[in-house]
Protein backbone atom coordinates (compact mmCIF):
# COMPACT_ATOMS: atom_id res chain seq x y z
CA UNK A 1 0.00 0.00 0.00
CA UNK A 2 1.70 3.30 -1.39
CA UNK A 3 1.95 6.24 1.40
CA UNK A 4 -0.04 9.19 1.71
CA UNK A 5 0.93 11.82 -0.92
CA UNK A 6 2.21 13.99 1.46
CA UNK A 7 0.93 17.70 -0.13
CA UNK A 8 -2.67 15.75 1.55
CA UNK A 9 -1.33 14.54 4.79
CA UNK A 10 -1.97 17.56 6.88
CA UNK A 11 -5.36 18.87 5.24
CA UNK A 12 -8.51 19.43 7.23
CA UNK A 13 -11.32 21.08 7.95
CA UNK A 14 -11.61 21.93 4.28
CA UNK A 15 -14.15 23.96 2.64
CA UNK A 16 -14.44 22.84 -0.94
CA UNK A 17 -17.13 25.62 -1.37
CA UNK A 18 -15.29 28.44 0.08
CA UNK A 19 -12.23 27.37 -1.99
CA UNK A 20 -13.61 27.26 -5.19
CA UNK A 21 -15.66 30.35 -4.65
CA UNK A 22 -12.00 32.17 -3.52
CA UNK A 23 -10.95 31.09 -7.50
CA UNK A 24 -13.91 32.59 -8.91
CA UNK A 25 -12.49 36.08 -9.59
CA UNK A 26 -15.55 38.08 -8.73
CA UNK A 27 -16.40 39.93 -5.13
CA UNK A 28 -17.15 37.74 -2.20
CA UNK A 29 -19.36 40.10 -0.22
CA UNK A 30 -19.94 39.42 3.26
CA UNK A 31 -22.68 41.46 5.55
CA UNK A 32 -25.62 41.11 8.23
CA UNK A 33 -27.75 42.35 5.70
CA UNK A 34 -27.36 42.31 1.81
CA UNK A 35 -28.68 45.24 -0.23
CA UNK A 36 -29.00 43.41 -4.07
CA UNK A 37 -29.35 46.67 -5.81
CA UNK A 38 -25.63 47.89 -4.29
CA UNK A 39 -23.68 44.53 -4.26
CA UNK A 40 -20.59 45.26 -7.34
CA UNK A 41 -19.76 42.76 -9.92
CA UNK A 42 -16.62 41.83 -12.01
CA UNK A 43 -16.98 39.42 -15.00
CA UNK A 44 -17.89 35.82 -14.21
CA UNK A 45 -15.78 33.58 -16.71
CA UNK A 46 -17.98 30.57 -15.75
CA UNK A 47 -21.68 32.38 -16.20
CA UNK A 48 -20.34 34.45 -18.92
CA UNK A 49 -22.00 37.79 -17.11
CA UNK A 50 -20.87 40.31 -14.63
CA UNK A 51 -21.31 38.59 -10.95
CA UNK A 52 -20.82 38.37 -7.05
CA UNK A 53 -20.93 36.21 -4.40
CA UNK A 54 -22.82 37.21 -1.29
CA UNK A 55 -22.44 35.52 1.73
CA UNK A 56 -24.97 37.31 4.36
CA UNK A 57 -24.52 36.46 8.26
CA UNK A 58 -26.15 33.46 9.95
CA UNK A 59 -26.59 32.11 6.24
CA UNK A 60 -26.92 28.15 6.35
CA UNK A 61 -24.66 25.72 5.58
CA UNK A 62 -27.26 24.61 2.19
CA UNK A 63 -27.71 27.80 0.26
CA UNK A 64 -25.43 30.47 -1.24
CA UNK A 65 -26.43 33.61 -3.05
CA UNK A 66 -24.99 34.85 -6.43
CA UNK A 67 -25.78 37.86 -7.83
CA UNK A 68 -26.03 38.20 -12.08
CA UNK A 69 -25.45 41.46 -13.63
CA UNK A 70 -26.99 40.47 -17.55
CA UNK A 71 -25.98 43.49 -20.26
CA UNK A 72 -28.81 44.79 -22.39
CA UNK A 73 -29.78 42.51 -25.08
CA UNK A 74 -26.73 40.29 -24.08
CA UNK A 75 -26.85 36.22 -22.68
CA UNK A 76 -25.26 34.25 -20.32
CA UNK A 77 -23.50 31.36 -21.11
CA UNK A 78 -25.77 28.44 -21.60
CA UNK A 79 -25.43 25.92 -18.67
CA UNK A 80 -26.56 22.89 -16.99
CA UNK A 81 -25.92 22.06 -13.72
CA UNK A 82 -27.22 19.24 -11.21
CA UNK A 83 -27.42 22.09 -8.48
CA UNK A 84 -31.08 23.94 -8.44
CA UNK A 85 -31.66 27.42 -7.81
CA UNK A 86 -34.56 29.87 -7.42
CA UNK A 87 -33.79 32.67 -9.51
CA UNK A 88 -35.41 36.29 -8.03
CA UNK A 89 -35.48 39.44 -10.40
CA UNK A 90 -33.86 42.27 -8.82
CA UNK A 91 -34.13 44.60 -11.58
CA UNK A 92 -34.40 44.67 -15.85
CA UNK A 93 -36.20 41.97 -18.20
CA UNK A 94 -35.35 39.32 -19.98
CA UNK A 95 -35.87 35.78 -21.31
CA UNK A 96 -34.81 31.97 -20.49
CA UNK A 97 -34.85 29.72 -23.06
CA UNK A 98 -34.83 25.69 -21.44
CA UNK A 99 -34.28 22.71 -22.97
CA UNK A 100 -35.83 19.26 -21.22
CA UNK A 101 -34.13 15.89 -21.64
CA UNK A 102 -36.31 15.08 -24.31
CA UNK A 103 -34.88 18.44 -26.25
CA UNK A 104 -38.52 20.35 -26.19
CA UNK A 105 -37.68 23.91 -25.20
CA UNK A 106 -39.71 25.98 -23.07
CA UNK A 107 -39.26 29.86 -22.91
CA UNK A 108 -39.78 31.60 -19.77
CA UNK A 109 -40.43 35.35 -19.72
CA UNK A 110 -39.47 37.56 -16.89
CA UNK A 111 -39.06 41.30 -15.07
CA UNK A 112 -38.00 42.71 -11.62
CA UNK A 113 -40.11 41.23 -9.22
CA UNK A 114 -40.31 37.73 -10.80
CA UNK A 115 -38.89 34.76 -8.96
CA UNK A 116 -38.62 31.52 -11.35
CA UNK A 117 -36.62 27.94 -11.50
CA UNK A 118 -35.36 25.66 -13.99
CA UNK A 119 -35.74 21.87 -13.60
CA UNK A 120 -32.04 20.84 -12.32
CA UNK A 121 -29.76 19.87 -15.36
CA UNK A 122 -32.04 21.23 -17.92
CA UNK A 123 -29.61 23.32 -20.19
CA UNK A 124 -30.66 26.64 -20.07
CA UNK A 125 -29.73 30.31 -21.50
CA UNK A 126 -30.59 33.92 -19.57
CA UNK A 127 -31.06 36.77 -22.35
CA UNK A 128 -31.77 40.35 -20.62
CA UNK A 129 -33.72 42.87 -22.92
CA UNK A 130 -33.21 46.45 -23.62
CA UNK A 131 -32.60 47.69 -19.93
CA UNK A 132 -30.18 44.85 -19.16
CA UNK A 133 -31.17 42.33 -15.80
CA UNK A 134 -29.65 41.98 -12.71
CA UNK A 135 -30.68 38.57 -10.76
CA UNK A 136 -30.14 36.87 -7.73
CA UNK A 137 -29.65 33.40 -7.68
CA UNK A 138 -30.52 31.36 -4.43
CA UNK A 139 -28.53 27.65 -4.98
CA UNK A 140 -27.87 25.13 -2.98
CA UNK A 141 -24.47 25.15 -5.05
CA UNK A 142 -22.81 25.16 -1.60
CA UNK A 143 -23.92 22.01 -0.15
CA UNK A 144 -23.17 19.87 -3.32
CA UNK A 145 -19.73 21.25 -3.61
CA UNK A 146 -18.80 20.07 -0.22
CA UNK A 147 -20.64 16.88 -0.42
CA UNK A 148 -18.85 15.59 -3.77
CA UNK A 149 -15.92 18.22 -4.13
CA UNK A 150 -16.08 17.97 -7.32
CA UNK A 151 -17.14 21.15 -10.16
CA UNK A 152 -17.22 19.21 -12.79
CA UNK A 153 -19.62 16.73 -11.06
CA UNK A 154 -21.70 19.73 -10.94
CA UNK A 155 -21.78 21.74 -14.45
CA UNK A 156 -20.55 18.62 -16.41
CA UNK A 157 -23.12 15.87 -15.50
CA UNK A 158 -25.02 13.75 -18.32
CA UNK A 159 -27.57 13.10 -15.97
CA UNK A 160 -31.16 13.63 -17.71
CA UNK A 161 -33.22 13.82 -14.53
CA UNK A 162 -36.18 12.26 -17.01
CA UNK A 163 -38.88 11.91 -14.11
CA UNK A 164 -38.08 15.10 -12.48
CA UNK A 165 -38.14 17.16 -15.25
CA UNK A 166 -41.55 15.14 -16.81
CA UNK A 167 -43.14 15.94 -13.55
CA UNK A 168 -42.04 19.95 -14.11
CA UNK A 169 -43.46 20.16 -17.35
CA UNK A 170 -46.59 20.36 -15.56
CA UNK A 171 -46.07 22.68 -12.80
CA UNK A 172 -45.60 26.38 -12.61
CA UNK A 173 -41.69 27.72 -13.52
CA UNK A 174 -42.67 31.36 -12.78
CA UNK A 175 -44.67 33.29 -10.62
CA UNK A 176 -44.69 37.26 -9.74
CA UNK A 177 -44.67 38.68 -5.82
CA UNK A 178 -46.86 40.58 -6.66
CA UNK A 179 -49.52 38.67 -8.10
CA UNK A 180 -49.12 36.04 -5.02
CA UNK A 181 -52.08 36.08 -2.41
CA UNK A 182 -50.97 33.92 -0.06
CA UNK A 183 -54.29 32.93 2.59
CA UNK A 184 -54.23 34.49 5.62
CA UNK A 185 -53.22 32.99 9.47
CA UNK A 186 -52.77 34.35 12.80
CA UNK A 187 -49.33 35.61 11.89
CA UNK A 188 -50.06 37.58 8.84
CA UNK A 189 -50.21 35.49 5.40
CA UNK A 190 -48.53 32.67 4.23
CA UNK A 191 -48.51 30.70 1.01
CA UNK A 192 -45.28 28.76 -1.00
CA UNK A 193 -43.80 29.22 -3.88
CA UNK A 194 -43.73 25.69 -5.36
CA UNK A 195 -41.23 26.05 -8.86
CA UNK A 196 -40.19 23.41 -11.34
CA UNK A 197 -40.11 20.30 -8.56
CA UNK A 198 -37.42 22.59 -6.74
CA UNK A 199 -36.26 20.74 -4.11
CA UNK A 200 -35.46 24.48 -2.78
CA UNK A 201 -38.79 26.07 -0.72
CA UNK A 202 -39.80 29.97 -1.00
CA UNK A 203 -42.82 30.58 2.02
CA UNK A 204 -43.98 33.44 1.20
CA UNK A 205 -44.89 36.08 4.18
CA UNK A 206 -47.03 39.13 4.28
CA UNK A 207 -47.81 41.17 7.41
CA UNK A 208 -49.37 44.71 7.95
CA UNK A 209 -48.07 47.54 9.62
CA UNK A 210 -46.89 46.87 12.56
CA UNK A 211 -48.02 43.07 12.40
CA UNK A 212 -45.56 40.38 14.09
CA UNK A 213 -44.85 36.21 13.09
CA UNK A 214 -45.07 34.09 15.37
CA UNK A 215 -41.52 33.13 17.31
CA UNK A 216 -40.48 29.61 15.26
CA UNK A 217 -37.31 28.17 15.68
CA UNK A 218 -35.45 27.82 12.47
CA UNK A 219 -33.81 24.09 11.67
CA UNK A 220 -31.48 24.60 8.71
CA UNK A 221 -31.09 28.14 8.69
CA UNK A 222 -32.12 30.02 5.43
CA UNK A 223 -31.90 33.29 3.44
CA UNK A 224 -35.23 36.08 3.90
CA UNK A 225 -35.18 38.39 0.70
CA UNK A 226 -37.81 41.17 1.34
CA UNK A 227 -39.32 42.40 -1.74
CA UNK A 228 -41.39 45.32 -0.31
CA UNK A 229 -41.74 47.18 3.02
CA UNK A 230 -39.65 47.17 6.12
CA UNK A 231 -39.20 45.28 8.83
CA UNK A 232 -36.85 43.82 11.14
CA UNK A 233 -36.33 40.08 12.52
CA UNK A 234 -35.57 38.99 15.94
CA UNK A 235 -33.65 36.33 16.86
CA UNK A 236 -32.55 34.36 19.86
CA UNK A 237 -31.65 31.10 21.66
CA UNK A 238 -34.14 31.58 24.73
CA UNK A 239 -37.46 33.62 24.74
CA UNK A 240 -36.15 34.69 28.19
CA UNK A 241 -32.48 35.25 26.90
CA UNK A 242 -30.81 37.87 24.63
CA UNK A 243 -32.91 39.60 21.76
CA UNK A 244 -30.31 40.27 18.64
CA UNK A 245 -32.12 42.77 15.71
CA UNK A 246 -31.42 42.84 11.79
CA UNK A 247 -33.67 45.75 10.13
CA UNK A 248 -34.53 44.79 6.60
CA UNK A 249 -35.98 46.73 3.44
CA UNK A 250 -37.19 45.90 0.12
CA UNK A 251 -33.95 44.66 -1.90
CA UNK A 252 -32.35 43.42 1.69
CA UNK A 253 -31.20 39.91 1.90
CA UNK A 254 -30.40 38.40 5.57
CA UNK A 255 -29.73 34.84 7.07
CA UNK A 256 -31.62 33.08 9.58
CA UNK A 257 -29.14 31.30 11.66
CA UNK A 258 -30.05 27.21 12.30
CA UNK A 259 -31.19 26.54 15.49
CA UNK A 260 -32.23 29.94 16.94
CA UNK A 261 -35.61 31.19 17.22
CA UNK A 262 -36.69 33.61 14.66
CA UNK A 263 -39.30 36.63 14.65
CA UNK A 264 -40.43 39.01 12.25
CA UNK A 265 -42.40 42.50 12.74
CA UNK A 266 -43.49 44.85 9.94
CA UNK A 267 -43.27 48.47 10.49
CA UNK A 268 -43.66 51.90 8.73
CA UNK A 269 -46.43 49.75 6.52
CA UNK A 270 -46.97 46.56 5.06
CA UNK A 271 -44.07 44.39 4.60
CA UNK A 272 -44.03 41.17 1.83
CA UNK A 273 -40.70 39.15 2.15
CA UNK A 274 -39.80 35.11 0.90
CA UNK A 275 -37.80 32.29 3.16
CA UNK A 276 -36.33 30.35 1.15
CA UNK A 277 -34.18 26.68 2.15
CA UNK A 278 -33.45 23.61 1.30
CA UNK A 279 -36.51 21.39 1.06
CA UNK A 280 -39.78 22.22 -0.45
CA UNK A 281 -43.14 21.34 0.72
CA UNK A 282 -43.20 18.64 -2.51
CA UNK A 283 -39.62 17.59 -1.55
CA UNK A 284 -39.00 18.41 2.47
CA UNK A 285 -35.39 16.62 2.48
CA UNK A 286 -35.59 17.05 6.67
CA UNK A 287 -38.05 15.81 9.27
CA UNK A 288 -38.41 19.67 10.66
CA UNK A 289 -39.21 20.79 7.10
CA UNK A 290 -41.77 18.46 7.20
CA UNK A 291 -43.46 19.29 9.96
CA UNK A 292 -43.39 23.05 9.44
CA UNK A 293 -45.72 22.28 6.85
CA UNK A 294 -48.03 20.00 8.77
CA UNK A 295 -46.50 16.37 8.92
CA UNK A 296 -47.44 15.22 12.59
CA UNK A 297 -45.87 11.91 12.09
CA UNK A 298 -42.58 12.72 12.09
CA UNK A 299 -40.12 13.95 14.85
CA UNK A 300 -38.35 17.18 14.53
CA UNK A 301 -35.95 17.81 17.30
CA UNK A 302 -36.05 21.10 18.64
CA UNK A 303 -38.66 22.36 16.43
CA UNK A 304 -41.11 24.90 17.92
CA UNK A 305 -43.56 27.72 17.86
CA UNK A 306 -43.63 30.39 20.66
CA UNK A 307 -47.15 31.31 21.25
CA UNK A 308 -48.40 34.87 21.42
CA UNK A 309 -49.07 34.40 25.29
CA UNK A 310 -45.46 32.96 26.22
CA UNK A 311 -44.15 35.47 24.61
CA UNK A 312 -41.54 37.25 26.87
CA UNK A 313 -41.11 40.65 28.03
CA UNK A 314 -37.32 41.17 26.29
CA UNK A 315 -39.20 39.64 22.84
CA UNK A 316 -42.22 42.32 23.11
CA UNK A 317 -40.25 45.24 24.36
CA UNK A 318 -37.79 44.69 20.97
CA UNK A 319 -40.69 43.68 18.76
CA UNK A 320 -42.51 47.07 19.80
CA UNK A 321 -38.86 49.37 19.36
CA UNK A 322 -38.65 50.50 15.96
CA UNK A 323 -35.64 49.66 13.78
CA UNK A 324 -32.64 52.35 13.49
Amino acid sequence: MSALDPSLRDKYLVDPYDNWATTQGVPVVTAPAVQLTAVPTQPWPRYGVDGAIAHVEGRCDFLTLFIFDIAAHASATPLRHVYEELVYVVSGSGETDVALWNGVERRITWRAGHMFSMPVNARHEHRAGAEGARLAVFSDTRYLLGLYRNESFLFDNPATFEKRHRKAAGEPWLEAFTRLSPSSGDDGARGELRLADSALGASVMELADGQSTLARRQMQGAHLLCVAGQGVSLSFDDPNGPVSRTPWSTGDVIGLTGMRFHQHVAHGGPARFAVIELGSMASPMFRSRRAAYGDETVYASGAATIARADESDAMKSAQAAPSK
